[in-house]
């Protein structure tokens, strides 16, 4: 299936992708995780908004089921919320992106050709959740069915749980 947003147009197998996600020993961030943040990412998520979770389920991506989530700064006290990147794989391939450039990874000195995250693309305009999708497959399931587009997320969630925050 044909999907266009922002710059990008995707051919994502969305029976597929769906499969893969429903699969019984696939696990959510939070059964992958005890730290805080994926506790608090696997609680919320599915609240967060109600056009985020229908964007990621279009895919056939379980929105609780990320191979990947991390907090970017902690607990921002004044907002009460988490900043989180992390990323989501769907079966499919990039058909048409924007232009790619140079980033040079500070620590490392290695050079990637990334997209940049002015163009991804926010399927809720009112709610802070970002995607940007790139060629790259960073934890991917050993059987996750190829070709692959990882889909990179940006995003401030909410701090619900009832214990502090430990980053």
């Amino acid at each position: 299936m044909i999907f266009r947003f922002s710059s990008f147009v995707l051919d994502i197998d969305v029976e597929r992708t769906r499969a893969f996600y429903e699969r019984t020993d696939i696990k959510s961030i939070g059964e992958q995780c005890s730290c805080c943040g994926c506790q608090n990412f696997d609680k919320v998520i599915m609240e967060a908004s109600d056009r985020v979770t229908e964007f990621l389920r279009s895919l056939g991506i379980d929105p609780r089921k990320p191979p990947e989530v991390y907090n970017v700064t902690g607990l921002l006290e004044e907002e009460g919320t988490i900043w989180y990147n992390g990323w989501y794989h769907v079966c499919g391939r990039i058909v048409e992106s924007p232009d790619m450039v140079e980033e040079t990874l500070l620590d490392t000195g290695v050079i990637l050709k990334r997209t940049c995250w002015e163009h991804s693309y926010s399927p809720d305009p009112d709610f802070p959740f970002m995607v940007l999708p790139i060629p790259d497959q960073a934890l991917l399931h050993e059987d996750f069915p190829s070709p692959v587009i990882q889909l990179e997320i940006d995003t401030h969630l909410p701090y619900v749980l009832e214990t502090p925050f430990e980053g």
